[in-house]
């Protein structure tokens, strides 16, 4: 078992609550980045601990009970505090209520974990254990984000995905010198393509000139920037008003078993309204905003509906300056106790909260 069998395993699993990594400034991030010589870079927690995922967990459940939690206690936040991600790490955390009250930590749907013989940071001593236990690394694709532009893919690097207009569809026509600038992202072979779940895109490959396989998006090649230095960086964005940031609609339709055809948001997370809102008027701030986060739009980005959205899409400042998104005069949000996609445990709350309906 390796480091791909992790991230396929991420594949089948689904996105926990969160929006686009944003820039944040004097904080202790529940989960940020870590390694050692060997693995190199994976996930650890504020302290630097190495943190681990487990291969017979399920989506939004775990797995791990009794002994096992004592050779692999989770990863927790406190009664009240959303976990925080580093923002150079795409993807989203989330939490599962346990039994006793706890709230285990989710990195895309999955429970984390710590392993009780790693002694200090860069330990990785549970790697592997029985074919079972790996350390967390990045999907292959996923979805970050800055403050100028919002929500767009990244890859498992964190650094900025762009698309190329002079491309056709399922074509790359970047090569060459063009190719220096514009690295295609590319992968060996099928099994190593590992996506965000719950992301509303198609994802699949093509074959260069070259005989290498590049990742597309909805059939869109997709490169990186060689003048990008950091996570969060999307200098490329315009260049020569052919090169833009791999982006997705702002919300989609999806199908619920439970509603029928319901919104979500760009991460595949059940959006909803608030009866105490007014047209046009956010009502939820403050401790409310924290268990139902808005969804929020970067200052000067376009909301772009998805396919079957025929309803009008605006955006209005909220009280903190930001702008979130409306549905027809109505506020959206999702709700932080909703870990997968396809969850929609925020409906009837407190008899005001329900399923944003298209």
């Amino acid at each position: 078992m390796n480091r791909l069998f992790a991230f396929l395993l991420v594949l089948l699993l689904t996105v926990g609550f969160g929006g686009a990594a944003m820039a944040q400034d004097d904080m202790t991030f529940t989960v940020t980045l870590g390694g050692n010589d060997d693995l190199d870079t994976f996930f650890v927690d504020g302290e630097g601990m190495t943190l681990y995922l487990f291969t017979n967990d399920e989506p939004g459940v775990s797995n791990c009970t009794g002994g096992c939690l004592e050779n692999w206690p989770p990863l927790t936040v406190a009664d009240g505090e959303i976990p925080a991600l580093d923002p150079a790490i795409s993807g989203l955390l989330g939490f599962l209520t346990m039994e006793d009250g706890s709230r285990h930590v989710t990195y895309n749907g999955m429970p984390l974990y710590y392993w009780v013989n790693d002694e200090a940071p860069g330990d990785a001593t549970g790697h592997e254990v029985g074919d079972v236990w790996f350390v967390v690394t990045m999907p292959y694709v996923g979805l970050g984000g800055n403050d100028e532009l919002g929500e767009f893919l990244v890859g498992e690097n964190g650094f900025t995905l762009y698309t190329f207009a002079n491309d056709e569809p399922g074509v790359s026509n970047c090569v060459d010198n063009c190719a220096a600038n514009w690295p295609p992202l590319t992968v060996v072979g099928e099994e190593e393509l590992t996506v965000q779940p719950g992301l509303a895109g198609e994802f699949s490959l093509i074959e260069r000139t070259d005989g290498t396989l590049q990742v597309t998006l909805n059939d869109e090649p997709l490169y990186f920037w060689v003048n990008d230095s950091q996570p969060g960086d999307s200098t490329g964005h315009l260049v020569g008003d052919v090169w833009f940031a791999a982006t997705l609609p702002t919300m989609v339709v999806a199908e619920s078993e439970e509603f029928g055809e319901i919104l979500v948001g760009a991460n595949g997370m059940t959006l909803y309204t608030f009866a105490n809102d007014e047209a046009g008027v956010s009502n939820c701030v403050d401790g409310c905003a924290a268990n139902w986060p808005p969804l929020t739009i970067a200052e000067g980005a376009e909301a772009v509906a998805g396919e079957g959205i025929e309803g009008e899409i605006a955006a209005i400042e909220r009280a903190d300056g930001t702008l979130q998104i409306t549905y027809n005069g109505e506020p959206l949000y999702y709700w932080v106790r909703d870990v997968i996609p396809g969850d929609t445990t925020g409906h009837n709350v407190g008899d005001v909260w329900f399923v944003a309906l298209p």
